[in-house]
């Protein structure tokens, strides 16, 4: 069973282009490929666990933010940019 696809912009059908630019809130490039992915999403924890996994998570956040609180904001920014950038466009 197929659970993705990935197709170049200027191979799709009209219809599928105005869609995708419709739900992405901007117009696609010739040069750009769409990526499809389904998936069943999981179960948000509750309770305890839900509590614990915030609990890791403030951790995370928390030993990020002492190992970058020296750091210059002039240095950060572009870090965080070029963070983000990667992983929008090279997803696992």
């Amino acid at each position: 069973m197929q659970t993705g696809s990935i197709r170049k912009v200027g191979e799709l059908p009209v219809a599928v282009r105005e869609a995708i630019e419709s739900m992405l809130g901007r117009v696609l490039h010739e040069d750009e490929s769409v990526s499809i992915k389904t998936y069943r999403p999981k179960e948000a924890p509750e309770g305890p666990s839900r509590e614990a996994a915030y609990r890791r998570l403030l951790t995370r956040v928390e030993k990020t933010a002492r190992r970058a609180r020296d750091l210059p904001e002039a240095e950060l920014d572009p870090a965080v940019d070029e963070a983000v950038d990667s992983v929008r466009h090279h997803p696992k």
